[in-house]
């Protein structure tokens, strides 16, 4: 195997001096073999770069850009990451596009699709990009956007993530002043985190106003209101199987 490897170390070695023809005539087996696979340790970092780009070049016209993301990957080679993620967005495509830029370490790019994807409301995909940014600044802003446009669950996400009690309760009350059963959770969901109890006993009021006993009393006991846990349990029978 080693004798093998030195003789073909010295073929690359010896048309190195015509360009890329040299490095495309291993494409088609590196192909085969498979990106992850292959070792190319036994060439130089620069003879590596050139014919993993040609690989990733090839891959690019057969349309495999996974594939081909791995070989700009193995190189370093921002530029073209940066190309493909720019394809991704431009087709609407903002969490690959988003993976390209993170790969690239390309900020701006990110930045420019956060902005972008707050503006179209593709939440998830903004607070992903404000996230690998670290702005905070914008995470609240997302958070903000997302409560008007009532997806709680992002908007509980980011809140969250900033350790921003005053915007969890926020979110909390305006899931809370719906009534609405969908809502609910994420009221739930909110005042749990916060750790505001006295609001969870409001939401457990709420739903025993509702006659969602099992909602009431899961609501109750993360607030720690034995009282009306134990009141629902002697008259209803709720949570007596939590006991058993």
């Amino acid at each position: 195997m080693d004798h093998i490897k030195k003789e073909v170390k010295g073929l690359v070695e010896k048309y190195n001096n015509q360009g890329n023809a040299t490095y495309e005539k291993m494409v088609p087996i590196i192909l085969k073999k498979g990106v992850e696979s292959v070792n190319l340790s036994m060439f130089s970092e620069e003879m590596r770069n050139n014919i993993m780009n040609s690989v990733g070049e090839e891959l690019m016209k057969k349309g495999k850009i996974t594939e081909a993301v791995k070989a700009y990957v193995a190189t370093n080679n921002s530029p073209k990451l940066v190309n493909i993620g720019d394809d991704f967005s431009s087709k609407g495509m903002y969490s690959d596009a988003i993976d390209c830029y993170k790969l690239a370490q390309n900020r701006e790019r990110l930045r420019v699709t956060g902005e972008t994807c707050l503006r179209d409301g593709q939440m998830v995909d903004a607070i992903r990009a404000y996230k690998l940014l670290n702005d905070k600044e914008m995470l609240v802003k997302v958070g903000e956007e997302c409560i008007n446009r009532e997806k709680y669950d992002s908007a509980i996400e980011v809140f969250h993530l900033l350790e921003n009690t005053t915007k969890l309760i926020e979110v909390g009350d305006k899931c809370v002043k719906t009534e609405r059963n969908e809502c609910l959770p994420f009221a739930e969901k909110a005042y749990s985190i916060a750790g505001e109890q006295e609001k969870l006993n409001t939401l457990g009021d709420l739903y025993l106003k509702k006659e969602k006993l099992n909602s009431a009393f899961r609501v109750y006991k993360t607030a720690g209101n034995h009282m009306m846990m134990s009141f629902l349990r002697e008259n209803f029978g709720i949570g007596q199987e939590m006991q058993q």
